[in-house]
């Protein structure tokens, strides 16, 4: 198993991409903690998870990312739970679309408060066990659009933009306490939120932007985040891993 033992933090961890990677972590021997906004689907996540897997290794706490003392709780929670902090997936996530002159301020600044600024948060808040630790592997959940640019999606672009420097900025300050820092950019995933944010006409048009042509399955993105929080990833930081199906 290569996360065998290992504590990870997944936020967004009941649905779309975020369960593909809590379902790949627990098959790998780790033990998860999901950090999501819906208790509903944390306790729905976790009944289905538990068919599988053993229930002490599977523990959920509410969490909205733009509260900081919501993300303090998992944090504390988890060390009370588990006593470290191994990974931290940031995975919580919002999309939008439309002309860049409909965008509202507050539009803009709830883009930023949970794909960038909980990002953020959540990182500042583990780094002192990882360094207490003298390891820890953070993986941001960044996106296709922070390498590319997207029409009508101005918000979403720029916060996930800001996710990608956030991800090169941390990764030069702590590796030398042995904590890695990386993200993790998938192209369009057919989740829950993509199938409510665009309709069946702009997914046929989104298979023909990549050379696999074809909109991913959430679990076919988690490789990338079990490789990058296990130990085969010891030398890899500050990387923005692309799991887009290609350029067109």
């Amino acid at each position: 198993m290569r996360l065998k033992d290992k504590v990870a933090i997944i936020t967004g961890g009941s649905t779309g991409i975020g369960y593909a990677i809590t379902e790949a972590y627990l098959r790998e021997g780790a033990k998860v903690v999901i950090a999501s906004y819906d208790k509903k689907e944390i306790d729905d996540a976790i009944d289905t998870l538990c068919e599988e897997y053993d229930r002490k290794n599977i523990f959920g706490v509410t969490c909205n990312v733009k509260n900081t003392s919501d993300i303090k709780e998992v944090v504390q929670k988890t060390i009370e739970k588990y006593n470290r902090i191994d990974i931290l997936i940031n995975n919580a996530g919002i999309t939008n679309s439309g002309p860049t002159e409909n965008v509202t301020d507050e539009d803009f600044e709830n883009m930023f408060e949970v794909n960038t600024f909980g990002v953020f948060k959540f990182i500042r808040e583990v780094i002192p066990y990882m360094k207490k630790q003298g390891q820890g592997s953070i993986i941001n959940t960044s996106s296709m659009v922070a390498n590319d640019g997207s029409r009508m999606q101005t918000a979403y672009t720029a916060s996930k933009y800001a996710v990608n420097g956030i991800t090169k900025a941390c990764a030069k300050e702590l590796g030398a306490y042995g904590i890695r820092v990386n993200a993790v950019a998938p192209g369009a995933v057919l989740t829950n939120m993509v199938k409510k944010a665009t309709t069946e006409e702009m997914r046929q048009m989104l298979c023909k932007t990549c050379a696999l042509g074809k909109i991913a399955e959430p679990k076919e993105l988690a490789g990338a985040y079990v490789y990058l929080g296990s130990d085969e990833a010891s030398y890899t930081t500050g990387s923005i891993v692309r799991v887009d199906g290609g350029p067109f």
